[in-house]
C-alpha cells in the first residue's frame, strides 16, 4: 500500500513538472526559431477586391479605389525600398473575383491579368474564387497566374492538395527565408455554389497551420496569407504563435494599424480595392524588432498607373456596347448596400428581386439571400452593366414546393442569423410577425398560412444546393422544377418590359 502511494505521488510529481515545463516556458520553446537572420521587409497587401478593378466615384464625385491607383502606390514604395535595401512582398488575401460586371463577364480572367501586371508575390484562395467553377479556376485561370495561388487546407478526397500549400522566398543572402502559406475559410461550400467545390475537403485552418509551422517554419520568417475573417485570424495568431504576420481577408475589416497578439501581427485592408495596406517590419535574429503599419487610402489625389489603366480600357472597350446599352430607368434609388440587403428588415431592392423571381416562376413566394445582391439601383438610366453589378452571380432561378412547417423553419433560420450575414433572406409574398422572439407566419401568397399546407417558392439554385447553410430546400422540398433562367437575365427582362422603376411599381411588388 505504501508502495502504491509512493508511485502515485511520483506520477503526480512528474505530471506537475511536465505541465510546468510546457506552460511555464515549454510552450514558447516549442515555437522557438533557429533563425539568426536579420532583414528589413515591407508587405503590401489587399483583400476582397471583388472585381472592383476600376476607380469609382465617391460622394464628392472624385474617383477613388481601383487597381490603377493601387499600382501607383505599390510601384512608388517598391522603388523606394529597392534604393533602401528593403525587401518588398505584395500579397492578396483572397476574393479577387465576383462583385462587378467585369468579374462576371470575364470569369476572373481580367483580375488575373491585372495581378500579373502588378507583379503580386502570392494570393490566397478565397471562397469567391470558386464562383465560376473549379475547372475554370484550375484549367483556365491558374495557368495564367504568374504568382502562386495558395491554400494549405483544401484537399481532394484522396488527400492530395488542390493548390500549393505554401511557398518559400529566399532572401538575397541565400540563408534567410520567408515562408508564406495560404488558408481558406472552411465554410466555402456554403458561400459558393456547392457544385463548384464538389469533391473537395476543407480542413481545419488552425490544425493545418500548426502542422506547417512545426514542420517547416522554425527556421523561417512565417507569413500566413488567409481568407478566414479577422476574428479567426486573431484566434489563429493565439493558437499558432509560430506565425510572425497574418495578412487576412474575408471579413472586409479595415485595420488601420496591425493588431499585435503576442509576437504575431494581424493585418487586413478593408475591401473593394479602396486601400493598399503597408506593413514595415525590421527583423533581427529572427524576431520582429520594430514594425509600423497603415492603410493607404486610394483617394482622388492618387494618379492612375497608365499600364493598368490601359488594360482596363482594353476590356472596357470589348464590353462597352453591351454594358452601356440602356434597358430602362428608375425614378427612385434602391439601396443595395451590404448592411441594407443583409438584414432582417425588408429592403425594397431585395423585395423587388424576390418579386421578379416569384412572378417569373408563377409561385406563391420568392426568396433571395442578401449576399446575392451586390449593388443598388440609382436614379436615372439603367444599363446591362448595372444589372451585372447588382446581380453578378450566375444563379439560376428554380421553383420548389414545400410544406408550411418546413418553410417556417427556413425563415426562422434567416431571422436567427446575425445582421450583415449573406444568408439573410429578402422575401416576397410572405407576411409574418415576430412576437416575443417567436416567428408568427400570417400569409403566404395572399393566403392564410397553414403549417400543413404546401406552398410554391422561387429561389436560386445556390440556395437549393445548400448555399449559406440552407439544407432544408433539398432535403424537404416535395416537388422541384430545376430548369430556370439566370437571375440577372430575369431581372433584366423585367426592367426592359416595365421601362421604368417607379414608387408605384415598387409598391405593387410589396
Amino acid at each position: 500500500m505504501i508502495t502504491n502511494v509512493v508511485r502515485k505521488t511520483f506520477r503526480s510529481l512528474i505530471a506537475f513538472l511536465v505541465l510546468t515545463f510546457f506552460f511555464g516556458f515549454g510552450a514558447t520553446s516549442l515555437w522557438a526559431k533557429e533563425f539568426p537572420c536579420s532583414f528589413k521587409l515591407t508587405i503590401l497587401y489587399m483583400n476582397d477586391t471583388h472585381g472592383h478593378y476600376s476607380p469609382e466615384k465617391d460622394g464628392n464625385g472624385l474617383l477613388t479605389g481601383g487597381f490603377a491607383k493601387a499600382m501607383t502606390v505599390i510601384e512608388k514604395i517598391r522603388k523606394a525600398n529597392d534604393a533602401d535595401g528593403r525587401i518588398t512582398l505584395t500579397l492578396l488575401a483572397g476574393d479577387l473575383f465576383t462583385g462587378t460586371a467585369y468579374a462576371a463577364v470575364f470569369k476572373g480572367a481580367l483580375g488575373v491579368q491585372l495581378m500579373d501586371a502588378m507583379n503580386f508575390s502570392a494570393m490566397a484562395v478565397g471562397n469567391h474564387e470558386f464562383d465560376y467553377g473549379l475547372p475554370n479556376l484550375i484549367r483556365n485561370l491558374r495557368p495564367a497566374m504568374k504568382f502562386p495561388l495558395l491554400s494549405a487546407n483544401i484537399r481532394y478526397a484522396d488527400g492530395n492538395p488542390v493548390f500549393k500549400p505554401y511557398v518559400v522566398k529566399k532572401l538575397p543572402d541565400k540563408k534567410c527565408k520567408i515562408l508564406i502559406f495560404g488558408l481558406t475559410t472552411g465554410n466555402t461550400p456554403e458561400l459558393t455554389h456547392p457544385k463548384n467545390v464538389k469533391g473537395l475537403v476543407f480542413e481545419d485552418p488552425v490544425n493545418v497551420a500548426r502542422q506547417i509551422v512545426e514542420k517547416r517554419g522554425k527556421d523561417k520568417f512565417v507569413i500566413a496569407l488567409t481568407h478566414l475573417g479577422v476574428e479567426k485570424d486573431k484566434k489563429l495568431g493565439l493558437l499558432c504563435p509560430g506565425i510572425d504576420v497574418i495578412i487576412g481577408g474575408h471579413s472586409h475589416t479595415a485595420l488601420f494599424e496591425p493588431v499585435k497578439l503576442g509576437d504575431t501581427l494581424v493585418c487586413q485592408a478593408g475591401a473593394y480595392a479602396q486601400y493598399v495596406g503597408r506593413l514595415d517590419v525590421d527583423v533581427k535574429n529572427g524576431r520582429i524588432e520594430n514594425y509600423n503599419g497603415e492603410l493607404i487610402k486610394l483617394d482622388g489625389t492618387i494618379e492612375e498607373d497608365p499600364r493598368i489603366s490601359s488594360i482596363l480600357q482594353k476590356y472596357s472597350s470589348k464590353m462597352a456596347p453591351f454594358f452601356s446599352e440602356v434597358i430602362g430607368s428608375s425614378d427612385i434609388a434602391l439601396d443595395g448596400s451590404l448592411s441594407a440587403v443583409r438584414s432582417s428588415t425588408p429592403n425594397r431592392l431585395g423585395v423587388l428581386v424576390a418579386y421578379v423571381m416569384a412572378r417569373a416562376t408563377e409561385t406563391d413566394a420568392g426568396l433571395i439571400n442578401g449576399g446575392a445582391i451586390r449593388d443598388g439601383v440609382k436614379v436615372g438610366s439603367i444599363t446591362n452593366g448595372d444589372i451585372y453589378g447588382i446581380l453578378p452571380f450566375q444563379n439560376l432561378v428554380m421553383k420548389v414546393v414545400m410544406k408550411g412547417t418546413d418553410l417556417r423553419s427556413v425563415l426562422r433560420r434567416s431571422l436567427d442569423l446575425p445582421e450583415r450575414s449573406g444568408g439573410k433572406l429578402q422575401t416576397y409574398g410572405i407576411r409574418y410577425e415576430i412576437v416575443n422572439q417567436e416567428l408568427s407566419l400570417k400569409e403566404i401568397g395572399q393566403k392564410n398560412f397553414n403549417p400543413d399546407d404546401y406552398y410554391s417558392v422561387a429561389l436560386t439554385d445556390f440556395l437549393f444546393a445548400g448555399g449559406d447553410g440552407y439544407k432544408d430546400f433539398a432535403l424537404k422540398a416535395r416537388t422541384v422544377y430545376p430548369d430556370g433562367l439566370p437571375l440577372n437575365q430575369i431581372f433584366s427582362d423585367y426592367i426592359r418590359n416595365n421601362k421604368q422603376i417607379t414608387t408605384s411599381l415598387i409598391d405593387s411588388s410589396n
